[in-house]
């Protein structure tokens, strides 16, 4: 899915009924500028976050949903949750090694107080 920003932008000023200069003036660039926006296909990010805000919309929504960024952030979080089982299993590992360590500590701690119960006798 190809999003072309420009054009979503203009059907948000035609919603709320805003010129070409309103929004210039609201984002401080000129109605040029606003003109060659309009007919873009992309917006450096800094000047579709003061559009966003003159429009009182999100227009980085449009984005979350295009098909290529939505199997990014599910190969994201496929990752992740493989990052984080991994990461459980560890753990469990290092607590069976720290059950068998003090299981082993107190089978050591019985034979000294054996030894030294024989030793006294």
């Amino acid at each position: 899915m190809s999003i072309n920003i420009g054009l979503l932008i203009w059907k948000e000023m035609k919603a709320k009924s805003m010129s070409r200069n309103q929004l210039a003036e609201k984002i401080s660039v000129s109605k040029h500028r606003v003109d060659t926006l309009l007919k873009s296909a992309s917006v450096d990010t800094n000047l579709l976050t003061k559009i966003s805000i003159a429009l009182g919309i999100n227009f980085f929504e449009y984005y979350r949903k295009d098909e290529d960024l939505a199997q990014f952030e599910i190969d994201i979080l496929a990752q992740s949750d493989e990052e984080l089982n991994e990461l459980k299993n560890l753990i469990k590992e290092k607590n069976k090694l720290l059950e068998l360590y003090e299981e082993t500590i107190k089978s050591q701690k019985k034979i000294i107080g054996t030894l030294e119960n024989l030793r006294k006798h």
